[in-house]
């Protein structure tokens, strides 16, 4: 068994070798695809700009996490969405298992989320243990140990938040020895890593500037390092609401500022004004590209009513994070934000592949949907012009400053001063279109948030931290299995144990030192 393990080890090491050394170099918004060869990994970190690449190689596992299997754990496991049952090719069923409550410890999206995470952590150890044995500029030092520590705790977060406590590596693995196989920490011990590294990347990086575009440079900066760290007291175990609030109203105060809510999600307005932390993606053939609204729109032979490029996206590839009518009904009248977020495929369906003909695309509750044999709701933020199939360049919105004004409304709601919260609300009501509240609640905060962020991967984790995700969750299932006949019967039984995922079965066989989540 040793054997097998250090062989396993001596592998991973290999291919994490080589995935470092194909470092992305940077542009002012976007991370290029600039591959080195014949180099090891401590000849290659020599020089300032090779390190500069090396922290590009740690935002590109982030972009990783998001592309894959992101907006399927943290929103189609919600209730905003369901998906399009494709009853010609199942492989899709590991998506369905994720809405259904019904994955476990060999589902290969969750578990490619797990990894991604590490791959990320692994290149962050890399590149600041790299740093600590050259002598730059404190300047420098900073600029580049500041991003890899702020990379660092956003996939802390992202495991803690979706696995529980899990292995805490903070350095470079060089060998298949014992130290490469560490025991699980706990969630707190996870937690208390994550704030180490927020308060060291707060403290390193520099205040984001923008140009006379009111564009910023895509990287993180000391405003993305305050609002994950305001983000994380406000979510872990025993949290800490006034430092949060403290953080967020230094946001405030950096030269972020709302911009049109139709914008954000346009190509064209990338890293604006509103962006505090946005994973980049570039259309093209570098292999940058996003596809999120092939993944979002029906099961299609042919998209171009939606893309505007002819292609299918029906072998696995879509279907997913359809919205639910239940989620179009929970707009107020009159929001803005409902047909940037949420648009209507009009057509005609195979009811025995699940597969749409595409024939229009229109608003929700144009009269005109009742024309067509069938109609579908599809995610509209990621619907962008562009020139080839499968090859968009959306990039994914991690925190906006939206986020910042409902962040704070939480937070003093939390602390027992909601009349206080009451401006921070209606500043984003306000560019919705709607009507000031008078009052303000935990529910009221809870129900922006979910229209604000739909489909950016908030809504579960929002269901979680406040406390409502079980009860939300099971009559949730009771409704979607009314609606659909194909929903197994130990669908949606959603208990505490099904609130994180389990972990890679094969991360168990290789490391005896783990052990599962209770449930799977």
């Amino acid at each position: 068994m040793n054997f097998i393990k250090r062989n396993i080890m001596k592998k991973r090491i290999s291919i994490y070798i080589t995935s470092v050394l194909l470092l992305f170099g940077c542009s002012d918004s976007f991370l290029d695809l600039s591959p080195e060869s014949n180099l090891s990994d401590k000849t290659f970190f020599q020089t300032e700009d090779q390190f500069e690449r090396a922290t590009a190689g740690v935002y590109e596992a982030v972009r990783s996490t998001v592309g894959k299997s992101g907006f399927l754990m943290g929103e189609e496991r919600s209730d905003n969405a369901h998906y399009v049952r494709n009853e010609v090719d199942r492989g899709q069923r590991p998506a369905e298992d994720i809405a259904d409550f019904t994955d476990d410890a060999i589902n290969p999206l969750t578990n490619q989320f797990y990894n991604d995470c590490f791959s990320g952590i692994a290149k962050a150890n890399t590149v600041i243990q790299r740093l600590h044995e050259k002598s730059f500029s404190e300047e420098f030092n900073n600029k580049i140990e500041g991003q890899a520590k702020f990379l660092r705790a956003y996939f802390y977060f992202e495991l803690v938040r979706y696995y529980g406590g899990v292995s805490l590596n903070l350095q470079i693995v060089e060998s298949g020895d014992d130290k490469a196989f560490l025991p699980r920490s706990s969630v707190e011990e996870v937690y208390a890593q994550i704030v180490a590294d927020l308060e060291d990347a707060e403290r390193m990086l520099s205040n984001p500037t923008f140009n006379d575009k009111g564009k910023q440079s895509g990287r993180a900066s000391k405003g993305s390092a305050k609002m994950l760290l305001a983000r994380v007291l406000m979510t872990k175990p025993t949290r800490d609401y006034a430092k949060a609030e403290t953080l967020l109203k230094e946001i405030t105060k950096m030269g972020y500022s709302l911009i049109d809510y139709t914008d954000l999600f346009d190509p064209n307005y990338k890293n604006s004004k509103e962006s505090i932390f946005e994973v980049q993606f570039k259309q093209g053939d570098d292999g940058q590209q996003s596809s999120f609204i092939y993944r979002m729109m029906p099961l299609t032979n042919d998209g171009k009513a939606i893309t505007g490029v002819a292609g299918s996206n029906n072998t696995s590839n879509g279907g997913y994070v359809i919205p639910t009518q239940e989620m179009v009904n929970s707009y107020e009248a009159g929001d803005k934000r409902l047909d940037r977020s949420i648009a209507v495929a009009v057509g005609k369906t195979d009811t025995q592949s699940g597969i749409m003909r595409i024939d229009a695309v229109l608003k929700v509750g144009d009269p005109e949907i009742a024309n067509y044999p069938s109609y579908c709701y599809f995610v509209n933020k990621y619907r962008n012009p562009h020139a080839k199939i499968d090859n968009t360049d959306d990039n994914w919105p991690v925190y906006r400053y939206a986020d910042v004004y409902l962040s704070l409304a939480e937070c003093l709601v939390e602390q027992n001063r909601a009349s206080e919260a009451i401006p921070y609300v209606n500043e984003v009501r306000k560019r919705a279109g709607l009507a000031d509240v008078t009052a303000v609640t935990a529910k009221v905060v809870a129900d922006e948030r979910r229209h604000e962020f739909a489909f950016e991967n908030k809504r579960w984790h929002d269901l979680i931290r406040t406390g409502e995700a079980i009860t939300v969750m099971n009559a949730y299932g009771v409704k979607m299995k009314a609606l659909y006949p194909y929903i197994e019967a130990r669908a949606y039984n959603v208990t505490k144990e099904r609130l994180i995922f389990p972990l890679p079965y094969r991360e168990l066989q290789i490391n005896s030192k783990l052990t599962q989540n209770p449930g799977y």
